[in-house]
């Protein structure tokens, strides 16, 4: 079903990726429940430190869109891998919030490069196959999330943080073999794609009339429909990521210290609660390995909206649910949110893809990753500060509130029209 050498070169960009992440999602399985062994205290400041990497990723998605576009695939991600590699050692090896600070800044660097690279990568293939790509980058890239979060809780409870980050840090040398199987791309030498940039020219001759609509969406272009249809896929990601990738996410840690305390007895086995909570986000993230591939499928033959339409009150009603006082709860709802955003995402990603142009193809992507961002890099910001005011609980009912805006934009972007998505 898949073109073999396109399948192959979004494989291997998506596994460089997956074991690049490892030092990133572990931390979010680790850091909210270990603040004291960061030199951290819950806060603004601990929301901060989560949240760096995606506040930076305002600004160098789109250094990492031009990136590209000059230096192609190989180069960028030689770099890319040095900073994923400095910035997990740095998690066990130092304290703090400034050294965390910067480590979460590369590391925020990093990621920019990889995934504004793979998208491209991604959508220069057929439309047809995009939901399906997507899914497939997405299932390997959460495979790394999952083997991280599970392995380095169980790693942090018997052997601490320091070594735990060290090894993991290590693990990611293993890039270095794969970035040389990489295929570069010559779609930034392409004459096509350098008339392109003639066109992107003549757009600028509407830049008064337009300049607000490109900011918001990177798209340059004249037809009003086509640009709320892409605010919308846009506002819809940043409420996504804002609830789920950077509050729940962020908290879920916290959550499960004030249901259980230190750790869960089960029969007399006590499970601490760094492991239960990498064991939650693994399980979600698991949802994300199995079933990416197929949510792409979906996607690809349902329509991105049918499938937004159906995934997005799922996620309203799970997160407001998570207010009940039950770890079970927890353990049981916490997963389902998650497999329901990883379809909303693949079909986000894939319709964002869609709605572009040649022309403008990497600027629509890399404002869509930005808004991503917004989305992830405020959610633990918000979260930790709130928690100085309100209980958890109310933090989490705000977040649906935010997704339930999302759900409402886009209903109306996409009410039935001849262009449905």
């Amino acid at each position: 079903m898949y073109k073999q050498v396109p399948k192959k070169q979004v494989v291997l960009t998506s596994i460089i990726l997956a074991i690049s992440v490892m030092g990133d999602s572990m931390i979010y399985g680790v850091l909210p429940s270990n603040l004291d062994e960061f030199g951290l205290t819950a806060g603004l400041g601990a929301g901060l430190i989560l949240s760096a990497n995606r506040w930076i990723r305002l600004a160098s998605n789109t250094w990492a869109a031009k990136i590209y576009n000059r230096f192609g695939l190989k180069k960028p991600f030689y770099l890319s891998v040095v900073l994923a590699i400095t910035s997990t050692a740095a998690y066990g090896l130092f304290q703090g919030f400034w050294p965390l600070l910067i480590a979460r800044i590369a590391w925020g660097i990093c990621f920019s490069i990889q995934l504004v690279s793979l998208y491209m990568v991604v959508l220069r293939e057929d439309e047809q196959y995009r939901g399906r790509l997507m899914g497939l980058y997405n299932a390997i890239f959460r495979f790394g999330s999952l083997i991280a979060v599970l392995i380095g809780g169980i790693l942090v409870d018997l052997i601490g943080i320091r070594i735990s980050f060290l090894i993991i840090a290590s693990v990611m040398i293993l890039c270095f073999s794969i970035i040389p199987l990489l295929k570069e791309s010559d779609t930034y030498l392409d004459p096509h794609i350098k008339q392109s940039e003639g066109d992107r020219k003549k757009f600028q001759k509407n830049a008064n009339k337009s300049n607000t609509w490109t900011l918001l969406t990177g798209y340059r272009g004249e037809n009003s429909v086509q640009r709320y249809k892409l605010l919308a896929v846009h506002y819809t990601r940043f409420t996504n990521t804002f609830a789920i990738s950077g509050l729940i996410t962020a908290t879920v840690g916290l959550l499960l210290r004030e249901r259980i305390g230190e750790s869960l007895d089960i029969n007399g086995f006590a499970l601490g609660v760094a492991t239960l909570t990498g064991m939650v986000l693994a399980t979600s993230w698991a949802n994300e390995v199995g079933l990416s591939t197929y949510f792409g499928h979906i996607s690809d033959k349902f329509g991105r909206k049918s499938v937004i339409l159906t995934c997005l009150p799922m996620i309203i009603i799970g997160s407001s649910v998570l207010i009940i006082e039950s770890v079970f709860v927890i353990i049981i709802v916490v997963p389902i949110v998650f497999a329901a955003t990883t379809a909303s995402k693949i079909t986000l990603d894939a319709s964002a893809g869609d709605l572009s142009s040649e022309s403008d193809r990497s600027e629509v992507m890399s404002r869509y990753a930005t808004w991503t961002d917004l989305g992830a890099a405020s959610g633990p910001v918000a979260g930790y500060a709130l928690l100085s005011v309100l209980n958890i609980q109310w933090i989490y009912l705000f977040s649906s509130l935010l997704l339930a805006t999302g759900l409402v934009f886009y209903s109306i972007a996409n009410r039935p029209r001849k262009d449905s998505i």
